[in-house]
């Protein structure tokens, strides 16, 4: 009775809590490189502490209009390269996340394997 509750547990609620701090997890690492708030001001200026409008002569105008271009390319260059680095570090957190949960699943199995494996005489052969 003992085995069949802990194994009922492992599969049922221990298993959605896996999955939810993987969910969780993951959620906090696109959260740490604020992926949707990258893409959505993409094109804004970057660091630009007068990005108002600008009066004056057409050459005040025109200069304020190429920093502000400059300013916007410089953003979303720095904007991509972050969202690139974001995304590379999901991919690589989804494997590393998907492979805790399929250990999750086959980690009560470990023991039997293991006992079958004494019984039939098998050893690891270290060197």
């Amino acid at each position: 009775m003992f085995l069949v509750g802990k194994l009922s547990w492992w599969y049922g609620g221990g298993w959605k809590a896996q999955v939810r701090r993987v969910r969780d997890r993951l959620a906090a690492t696109a959260g740490y490189f604020s992926i949707g708030q990258l893409l959505a001001t993409l094109f804004s200026p970057f660091r630009q502490i007068s990005a108002g409008s600008v009066t004056g002569s057409a050459g005040v105008q025109l200069r304020a209009f190429f920093d502000k271009t400059l300013s916007r390319f410089i953003g979303a260059v720095v904007r991509l390269f972050t969202i690139f680095a974001g995304i590379v570090v999901l991919f690589f957190q989804c494997i590393f996340e998907g492979v805790i949960l399929i250990i999750w699943l086959l980690l009560p199995a470990f023991p039997v394997v293991g006992l079958i494996l004494f019984v039939v005489g098998w050893a690891p052969k270290w060197m």
